[in-house]
């Protein structure tokens, strides 16, 4: 069997952004940027005529990044310090045996924080990323730029790091981090230039924020657009659905899917979840592109969910 992290070619997510930096197309679509699944049909393998499948490569499988547990028990120890009385609800009426679990039952109270200090947060922006960054940087301005372009609405957004970044940040928890991400309402990620993949999307899901991410070729197993992450397709669609789940109208819809994508982290995106499907899923099965990405289909407990 085999795994792997690349299932996309030709992704040139900089050409977007060059053609809609300063404000012009605006209704450019991403998703004709994000590039093509690999076909691994017809990988070959190294000097030889047969492919992968003829030289006995049983199934190819995708990994992606997963939730860390130091961001999870650093969310935990938040609500036990900051929202006591939450949490020890939690932990007094959880259910006991196989999903005694303090975090995935914590996941209503993360989503519902009040969530006062910041309307929108990146965590990004050009001052930390210069490599193969042109797209995300681009997103960053966006959302900088939304106060200033729709006064009336009243937003609030930050583009501001928080904590630490780079190495530092992929091994260490800042307090400030944690505090930023539990008390933001939208969390809007974008992805470098030319390839799918990195560890903010996990962070963000997991803090019961609603998180906008832009489009890819294959989104993480378990998250479903419009149900517990909300992927956006232009500069116009972004802000369109940062002005709709802000509206107060939306707040319950906006909360449920904060606390739907934390449920789907927890369940479907931590490291032993991510090794049990790439043993034990049908090795059999190939999509049209010869990679084993079988269907996700969701159990009607929204707590004992099932992988196929």
């Amino acid at each position: 069997n085999y795994s792997t992290r690349s299932t996309q070619n030709d992704k040139n997510l900089n050409f977007w952004m060059g053609r809609v930096e300063g404000g012009s197309q605006p209704d450019l679509t991403i998703d004709e940027f994000v590039g093509t699944p690999i076909n691994f049909s017809d990988w070959k393998v190294t000097n030889e005529r047969a492919n992968l499948f003829d030289k006995g490569v049983r199934s190819i499988q995708r990994h992606f990044m997963t939730v860390r547990d130091d961001i999870v028990d650093a969310i935990d120890e938040y609500m036990k310090e900051k929202h006591p009385l939450e949490y020890e609800e939690v932990v007094k009426n959880r259910t006991l045996g196989k999903d005694d679990d303090v975090s995935l039952h914590l996941s209503s109270a993360v989503a519902n924080l009040p969530r006062n200090d910041m309307d929108v947060r990146t965590f990004w922006n050009a001052t930390v990323c210069n490599l193969h960054c042109k797209f995300r940087n681009e997103v960053s301005n966006i959302i900088a730029s939304i106060p200033e372009r729709h006064p009336h609405a009243n937003i609030r957004t930050n583009t501001d790091v928080i904590g630490y970044i780079h190495t530092q940040g992929r091994n260490q928890v800042h307090p400030g981090y944690i505090h930023g991400i539990l008390s933001t309402k939208i969390i809007v990620l974008a992805q470098r230039d030319h390839w799918e993949g990195h560890a903010r999307l996990c962070e963000g899901l997991v803090s019961g924020a609603l998180v906008m991410h832009d489009p890819q070729v294959y989104l993480p197993y378990g998250l479903v657009d419009g149900e517990n992450i909300v992927i956006y397709h232009s500069w116009v669609d972004l802000e369109t659905k940062i002005l709709y789940y802000l509206d107060p109208k939306n707040e319950a819809e906006r909360r449920n899917i904060g606390k739907q994508g934390r449920e789907a982290a927890l369940m479907y995106l931590r490291p032993w979840q991510q090794l049990e499907r790439l043993f034990l899923n049908d090795m059999t099965y190939r999509n049209e592109y010869g990679l084993a990405n079988k269907p996700f289909r969701k159990s009607t407990d929204s707590i004992d969910n099932k992988f196929y």
